[in-house]
């Protein structure tokens, strides 16, 4: 275990977070490994939430990892039981969470505590801004947490744009790079070669989808540069695997644009099978219509070695692409221009190959949980030093 030392004594870490995500996990375990922390999930239904899966009392991949669950109190679904935990005997505490009404409360509850009792606290936050008015009436708030925290942990660069432009001090914040616990196994060519005669495609160039099927994630925006790419070449399927409520708009949207017979919607696959469909891909796209904090399919379609496309809504779009490198950033709802950028990349499979080589180069040198675990340490450290 690795001694964070202040005096004489080891310093005991608190970290408060709504939800224990699969592809966190690892990152939880590894930190537990290597310093005395305590996990405090202050919402576990989150998960099931967003993405349908329920997460229990005991959380498989947390084995050996000391972690508590919060219940959840009328009104609003609060966990009042970060008042008591902020009474604890602990060095540091993590968190500062605005993500939803609740956990904006709650960060107010247990903020003033901590800083009361003149403990350290770290913000750790994907946000990078927005432009709705919920936004604009808690920005205030956020300012306050801003100042009031002895260190920030963001995963890229854009995130750390904005929490200086909330008034911090560039040298308080920690890049903190998302990862994926997304592997690779041999049976997965096995599934792709499966999965690629099932759909009669083995004569395609593949455009990826994987993600929520709701309308912010941009999908129609998708299926509209496709459908101008299909009346170019025929050579094209699109991919889309996700559920959501907006699932019957966007296929009734392929249908009008009569190319149902290019879209395969595959529905929710389950993490295990996913390898396959990144396998199959010739890129992957991510089409974000409104702000996303940063999208881990990016991540994990960048592991296997695919070219990326993004939205400039995308967090992770600015740290993983490296414009006409590994992929393109193209305008949000610019349906011309991520057509193009699909075209660019379909169209020559010499650069497709190159950009997929250096997306699997991008994430082996930045974005692993050893990266994350180099930025937590550097967050820690300075905070401690600045108590």
């Amino acid at each position: 275990m690795l001694k964070l030392i202040k005096g004489d004594k080891i310093n005991k870490i608190y970290f408060i977070h709504n939800t224990a995500m699969w592809y966190r996990r690892p990152l939880f375990k590894l930190l537990s490994q290597k310093y005395d922390i305590k996990f405090i999930f202050t919402h576990i239904g989150v998960c099931k939430d967003i993405y349908g899966v329920e997460i229990g009392n005991k959380i498989e991949g947390l084995e050996g990892v000391d972690y508590e669950i919060l219940k959840n109190h009328f009104p609003n679904n609060i966990a009042f039981g970060v008042i008591n935990k902020s009474l604890k005997d602990y060095d540091i505490i993590i968190g500062v969470s605005y993500n939803s009404l609740p956990e904006l409360i709650e960060t107010c509850l247990y903020l003033p505590i901590v800083k009361l009792r003149k403990k350290p606290i770290i913000l750790y936050s994907e946000d990078f801004g927005g432009k709705t008015l919920s936004r604009k009436i808690i920005t205030p708030l956020l300012k306050i947490f801003t100042m009031m925290s002895s260190a920030i942990l963001v995963p890229g660069t854009k995130h750390k744009e904005y929490f200086i432009s909330l008034g911090a001090s560039p040298d308080k914040i920690f890049l903190f790079p998302n990862a994926s616990n997304i592997t690779i196994k041999e049976s997965d060519h096995i599934s792709k070669e499966k999965l690629t005669e099932k759909l009669k495609i083995s004569d395609k160039k593949i455009v990826l989808y994987i993600g929520r099927l709701v309308e912010r994630k941009g999908v129609q925006d998708l299926i509209k540069a496709f459908s101008k790419l299909t009346m170019e070449r025929k050579d094209v399927d699109l991919i889309i695997v996700g559920r959501g409520e907006y699932g019957k708009k966007l296929e009734s949207l392929c249908k009008n644009l009569n190319i149902m017979n290019n879209v395969h919607f595959m529905g929710y696959v389950e993490d295990e099978f996913l390898p396959a469909f990144y396998l199959m891909s010739n890129v992957c796209v991510v089409p974000s219509s409104v702000e996303d904090a940063w999208v881990l399919v990016l991540n994990e379609a960048m592991y296997f070695g695919k070219p990326v496309i993004a939205t400039d809504n995308v967090g992770g779009a600015f740290d993983m692409i490296k414009d006409g490198i590994n992929g393109y950033v193209v305008p949000a709802r610019d349906i011309d221009a991520l057509c193009d950028a699909m075209k660019k990349i379909l169209s020559d499979s010499d650069l497709e190959i190159k950009m997929g080589e250096k997306s699997k180069k991008i994430i082996e040198d930045g974005f692993t949980y050893e990266h994350m675990v180099k930025g937590f340490k550097s967050a820690i450290e300075y905070a401690l030093s600045k108590n």
